[in-house]
């Protein structure tokens, strides 16, 4: 047995039942008609015969454009996704140079306007102190205080820290 792909509703002679409830391509409910019939109405105004409502008794049928319907269709499923931000990450060790501070901070600004989330990340190597990374990191963010962050304190991993950041509104 094979098994059809459902790609939406039934459409014309897809539509398998013998009345029909017909609504006309003015919106008109023209009650219930012969699925003949209506495919012969729909073929006249150069339109398809569309199942609306198939668990109705008997289905309800439109008389529409098949294919402008699944564009608005799709039209509705994409707006409807979110459109996430992507987020990106700054990492920062405790022996940077101030030039490559200065331009990963401005670079994280840029991105922040733009409506962006940034992490920040300080990465210790090896014996690095750590005192000396948490000392640079709370230089670094000394930079970003315009912005909100999503987390109340920069968290430690390991040999890490690292903060979220988004821009204020």
């Amino acid at each position: 047995m094979i098994l059809k792909k459902s790609r939406g509703p039934r459409v014309n002679q897809e539509i398998r039942e013998s009345e029909i409830q017909l609504i006309d391509h003015k919106g008109e409910n023209r009650g219930v008609v012969k699925t003949d019939e209506a495919i012969k109405l729909a073929k006249d105004n150069q339109l398809d015969l569309v199942e609306v409502g198939a668990t109705a008794t008997p289905p309800v049928c439109k008389i529409m454009d098949f294919s402008k319907y699944l564009y608005e269709q799709k039209k509705k499923s994409r707006k409807g996704k979110n459109k996430t931000k992507e987020q990106k990450e700054f990492r920062f060790s405790p022996v940077i140079d101030k030039g490559d501070i200065e331009h990963r901070v401005r670079r994280a600004k840029e991105y922040l306007d733009k409506g962006h989330p940034v992490k920040l990340v300080m990465q210790k190597k090896g014996r690095q102190p750590m005192d000396l990374a948490k000392e640079v990191f709370a230089e670094i963010l000394t930079n970003f205080s315009d912005y909100s962050s999503i987390e109340a304190e920069p968290k430690r991993e390991g040999n890490r820290i690292s903060i979220t950041l988004k821009a204020n509104g």
